[in-house]
């Protein structure tokens, strides 16, 4: 008789979660039609294509999509590092009416991401190198000379150390939480945490950041203590894998249930291989000088880049065809998704006007 119904108790909660899991799989497919209605792309003259090409040996995903392939190409450079942007792109959408927007999972990261990818590839320098092969492809494909370039948080890293590069292939440079020097933008947020959490006399938080010690950090279990205290004193909803960006890449109609897999795999693979690296950026000394128009957004409240370094960086930039730093006083570390209608008006308004071609 127990056994019958301990029986009848697992089969209810199997059919419970199996209805919840059919609700939530009809609930994405109703938001990711009506995104779908909300965008359409007439090809032609528009593009709308999700497709795998070739960069440095591995095959990656792009995205291209715009209402006219004539319009100026823009590339995106996702931040993370392995956290892609592709699921995110319908926020803004309405960039597609002025833009070729490229959206690309970078190796090991979203729709890119393959158990077997080397780790020894996951270098800097092989990004480097995949986003230069990229930017010639894309200007080969759709005859055009330059290439509007758009880095985020890490990818601000890969997008300035290619514009050092490769100058005469961009047309302008825009750093969306841009980074500079990891380093010193970590012992500013330890300093930071470590006194909101002796002012509220939170003991847990003193004695979690007295147990691993102020930046450099040796290993990533003490850079993500460090960063889980930073969001509990300063939250950003858009911060790390959070709900609001879960929500919005599960609605997305770029990604396969497979692919959101792959997102949380590549974002762990990617971390793991690249974070080390990262922290030991200095442009201050790698990209000192660049030779294309540059535009720095930084979040008010971003507590994952600080914007006293960036605004330091910005300042000591030599930048002869220009630059110009644009707070966004409501978002934190993603400026695009908080506010985004203020970011696709700047892409237009200022960005797009103001390099023609």
């Amino acid at each position: 008789m127990m056994g019958r119904y301990l029986l009848r108790g697992v089969l209810g909660v199997v059919c419970a979660f199996l209805l919840l899991a059919a609700a939530l799989l009809g609930y994405r497919a109703v938001c990711q039609q009506e995104i779908r209605a909300s965008h359409p792309i007439a090809v032609p003259p528009g593009i709308n294509l999700l497709e795998p090409v070739q960069l440095g040996g591995v095959p990656q995903w792009i995205q291209i999509r715009g209402h006219d392939v004539s319009r100026p190409l823009l590339l995106m450079l996702h931040g993370g590092p392995g956290l892609p942007e592709m699921p995110y792109a319908y926020v803004n959408a309405e960039l597609e009416k002025y833009f070729v927007v490229v959206e690309w999972d970078q190796r090991g990261a979203g729709k890119s991401f393959q158990p077997d990818i080397p780790g020894e590839s996951m270098r800097l320098e092989q990004f480097g190198r995949d986003a230069q092969e990229l930017t010639e492809l894309l200007l080969a494909r759709f005859h055009q000379q330059k290439i509007f370039l758009v880095g985020h948080s890490s990818g601000t890293v890969i997008g300035l150390l290619l514009v050092a590069r490769v100058p005469e292939l961009i047309r302008a440079y825009v750093g969306i939480s841009q980074i500079a020097d990891l380093q010193e933008s970590e012992k500013l947020l330890y300093a930071f945490v470590l006194h909101a959490a002796e002012k509220e006399q939170n003991l847990e938080a003193e004695r979690a950041l007295k147990k691993i010690g102020p930046p450099p950090f040796r290993s990533a279990e003490q850079l993500q203590v460090s960063q889980e205290w930073v969001n509990y004193f300063a939250p950003d909803p858009f911060a790390l894998l959070s709900l609001d960006r879960w929500r919005l890449a599960w609605n997305s109609p770029a990604y396969g249930l497979l692919d959101l897999a792959r997102f949380w795999r590549g974002a762990k693979f990617s971390f793991e291989h690249l974070w080390r690296e990262l922290f030991a950026v200095d442009l201050f000394a790698q990209v000192p000088r660049v030779e294309v128009p540059v535009y720095f957004f930084l979040g008010r409240d971003d507590h994952v880049v600080t914007g006293a370094v960036a605004e330091k960086y910005f300042e000591a930039l030599a930048a002869p065809k220009g630059k110009e730093f644009i707070w966004f006083e409501r978002s934190a570390h993603w400026p695009q998704l908080e506010e985004p209608e203020k970011f696709r008006q700047l892409m237009v308004e200022r960005v797009l006007k103001q390099n023609p071609g």
